[in-house]
């Protein structure tokens, strides 16, 4: 091949390569480019796959109390013997015989016991001049702390109460050491009776709740001598804001079923809250096991489970892309959206299916209990140490804490002490929007309130 063959060559390459880029500027030739190349992948929303509901035999805490009832109870209470409850073997031996005779407090715990060997009652003197009658006196009702996270504490009440306020305020327990000048050890057990205290205090007042809409979620925390990964599962009311149910976890079905049971002891017979949570399919499952009942139709051998009629739960997801929240989609997966929104306006709200509520809830959680703060020295070492942390943080945010969002306006304003400007607004805890109490409490009186 010359150099003339080759010119000519370069010369039609140039030619095709131009009539190509004037294809390009052309309609017809980008529509036939577009449906060569293969599409990009939009962002669709998946197939609802059908979940069909559970009953109540697939819990297995509905199992275990159907268990219970069905066995003979022999002995539903045992009293616990003065002897095993007292701390100590300090003092003399008990010599005068108490056998028939109780005590007569009816605050008591042995009121009415005349065993012995059961009731506290000992030998306290006697009185009389011509014959000496001898008198008892009962060991279990002389502190008023007793059945109190502050019994027997050598502490003053002042600087546990200080401290156990700042705990519920998320401030660690090294800073609360290096301040008052008391042990870790002791916060510790401190925090460890608050705990206890403030899971009773929960038992005892909520119960029988009249809620109207509850919202569902989890959130993550960290353990450090954890097998497992550790979640917190929270159900919380949008108009009262209480938290009637707070389980510490794994993410399993087993415990969308424990905290879905704990809530329906908790509601009042013939209450049915509207539901709504984020897209994890175990709700759907607790739910549809816990609110319903079974139905025997005519002709057949079996009776079927069917979910309450009234029923209402809906789901809020969230399509993140490149850790960006680029869609929300919202389903109803029980009842009717129409019915959804009109409860949700009926209530006071947007009527949007959402759990906002609940998430604002995670963040205050984290502020309050400094063992769930992000990037923290903190963490609990075991798992029964953050529950304790909580139910204690739960007492406070029910009964001490106000609540922005409850402020109610007085419809006639009041005179305060001391001012001359009236009270226009009344603040509010969750547990006096919910007519559990009637007042703000104190800590001090939070920690003194005495439970068996």
């Amino acid at each position: 091949m010359n150099i003339r063959e080759i010119v000519l060559l370069l010369l039609l390459a140039a030619l095709l390569l131009r009539e190509l880029l004037q294809f390009r500027r052309k309609k017809w030739f980008i529509q036939w480019l577009s449906s060569i190349l293969p599409k990009p992948k939009t962002l669709e929303s998946p197939k609802i796959r059908q979940m069909k509901p559970k009953s109540e035999k697939d819990c297995p805490l509905c199992q275990k109390e159907r268990a219970i009832e069905i066995e003979p109870q022999t002995c539903p209470h045992s009293m616990i013997p003065w002897s095993a409850m007292k701390k100590g073997k300090g003092g003399r031996p008990k010599q005068s015989l108490t056998d028939g005779h109780a005590c007569l407090d009816p605050d008591c715990y042995y009121f009415g016991i005349t065993d012995q060997a059961i009731h506290a009652l000992v030998a306290n003197g006697s009185h009389g001049t011509r014959e000496k009658i001898g008198d008892l006196t009962c060991q279990a009702g002389f502190s008023r702390r007793r059945n109190t996270p502050l019994y027997r504490l050598k502490t003053p009440s002042e600087v546990v109460e200080k401290v156990m306020l700042l705990e519920a305020h998320g401030v660690e327990t090294a800073v609360l050491q290096e301040v008052y000048r008391v042990r870790e050890s002791t916060i510790r057990t401190w925090l460890t009776r608050a705990g206890e205290h403030g899971r009773k205090l929960h038992d005892h007042f909520f119960r029988d709740l009249l809620l109207e809409h509850v919202q569902l979620d989890e959130l993550w925390g960290k353990v450090k001598r954890s097998a497992a990964e550790v979640w917190v599962w929270t159900a919380t009311e949008a108009k009262t804001k209480i938290i009637p149910v707070i389980q510490v976890g794994e993410r399993s079905q087993a415990m969308a079923y424990s905290v879905l049971h704990e809530l329906k002891s908790r509601l009042a017979d013939g209450c049915l809250p509207i539901f709504s949570s984020d897209g994890l399919k175990h709700y759907f499952y607790a739910i549809t096991a816990h609110f319903g009942f079974w139905h025997q139709a005519e002709g057949a051998k079996k009776p079927i489970w069917m979910v309450w009629p009234s029923l209402l739960y809906g789901q809020v997801i969230k399509h993140h892309q490149r850790r960006k929240l680029v869609k929300v989609e919202q389903r109803v997966l029980c009842g009717e959206k129409t019915d959804f929104v009109s409860r949700l306006k009926a209530l006071g709200l947007t009527g949007l299916i959402n759990t906002s509520f609940v998430e604002r809830l995670n963040l205050t959680i984290r502020e309050g209990v400094s063992k769930l703060a992000r990037r923290t020295w903190g963490l609990a070492q075991y798992t029964p140490e953050l529950v304790e942390h909580l139910f204690w943080w739960l007492a406070v945010y029910h009964f001490v804490r106000y609540h922005e969002e409850l402020r109610e306006t007085l419809s006639a304003p009041l005179m305060r002490k001391g001012r001359q400007t009236p009270r226009k607004y009344r603040q509010r805890t969750p547990a006096m929007a919910a007519g559990v109490i009637n007042r703000r409490w104190t800590v001090r009186e939070l920690l003194s309130y005495p439970l068996l």
